[in-house]
């Protein structure tokens, strides 16, 4: 079920970042002419980002449960950078030799090697495409959840570690410490939070006193910073139908961690999941210049449905032709054989 909702996370992306810009571009008219009623709802797209934190913290403490440190960062690092890598290469490719759109800053060399690294916003380079920002929220979960990886992963620690990054959450932007703020990630905790959370209510079966409390604290810490986000994300909507939203998306997770939704168990689901990631990478790079070049010729819904579909189509053929072959080569170059000296007797 988790794999479906990430796909449904990842295509109300796809339709903000398509539909939800107040100017001309990618459509050259503007969408609230060519599509009045569909992109009112694509203004809520955006929160999609907010549901993968969820869910990334749900699914990245489940990976983690009783892995070694060194198991849980290959993990991660096999499942992030291989698609990552091509996907980086194909954008910058695109936004070097296909079409322009306007106020496109252009992709140079430099750029393209530093965002392999995935550390392009500490080192203050810009993106190679706008949707990467979300990648290094990521990769600061990843750091700090280490230290409880590293101790080992029970749901006494995990409780401890949602608590004390609560807190932390609160004190950073008041310490004067950039370093901190910059990895407790302030605005976007709460939502990290609660995917443990729920994830600690699926180990135990049940829904227990300091779990609903720790889901209550980062439910309120998510109706105070919203307003933040959605100011700095330049989302003039409404308050109450974000955090209603949001709420819906607790609701969700709490009905997959109790195992109310467990007899969903869809065919295509494992598909999803598979381009689900690759679909975020690309979708904006690609999708955003070929509509923009050629939407006047094709007509609003032909281009709006064709290029959703090409952008599938090209996550689904990253999952099949890099992913696949290129994590087996790596998870080996990661794991060489051991060979075990033998004692030879005369």
């Amino acid at each position: 079920m988790l794999d479906g909702l990430r796909l449904l996370a990842a295509l109300a992306v796809v339709l903000f970042h398509y539909l939800a810009g107040s100017g001309t571009v990618p459509w050259q008219r503007t969408a609230v002419q060519l599509f009045p009623t569909l992109r009112k709802v694509a203004e809520f797209g955006w929160l999609g980002v907010v549901f993968f934190f969820m869910i990334s913290g749900f699914v990245i403490c489940m990976s983690a449960w009783g892995k070694s440190l060194q198991q849980f960062w290959q993990g991660r690092i096999l499942r992030l950078f291989p698609l990552y890598w091509a996907a980086v290469v194909l954008s910058s490719a695109a936004a070097r030799l296909g079409p322009h759109v306007p106020g496109e800053p252009r992709v140079t060399v430099g750029q393209m090697l530093t965002n392999l690294t995935m550390l392009q916003e500490p080192l203050r380079v810009n993106s190679v495409d706008n949707v990467y920002w979300t990648l290094w929220i990521e990769l600061c979960f990843y750091l700090i959840f280490s230290f409880v990886v590293l101790r080992g992963t029970t749901h006494r620690r995990v409780a401890t570690f949602c608590w004390i990054w609560a807190l932390g959450s609160v004190l950073a932007p008041a310490s004067g410490i950039a370093l901190l703020d910059q990895l407790l990630v302030p605005k976007w905790a709460p939502f990290f939070i609660a995917g443990m959370a729920f994830y600690l209510v699926r180990r135990a079966g049940r829904l227990e006193g300091e779990t609903l409390g720790i889901l209550a604290l980062s439910w309120l810490l998510v109706q105070h910073r919203l307003p933040a986000i959605m100011e700095g994300e330049g989302h003039g909507i409404n308050w109450k139908v974000c955090l209603a939203a949001i709420t819906v998306m607790y609701l969700l997770m709490g009905l997959i961690a109790l195992g109310k939704l467990d007899w969903i168990q869809w065919r295509w689901l494992p598909v999803a999941g598979a381009i689900t990631y690759p679909l975020y990478l690309v979708h904006q790079s690609l999708g955003v210049r070929v509509i923009w070049h050629w939407n006047e010729r094709w007509g609003a819904w032909p281009t709006l449905l064709g290029v959703i579909a090409g952008v599938v189509l090209i996550a689904w053929l990253l999952h099949r032709l890099v992913e696949r072959p290129l994590v087996p080569r790596l998870r080996r170059l990661m794991n060489p054989p051991r060979h075990t000296s033998q004692k030879i007797s005369a």
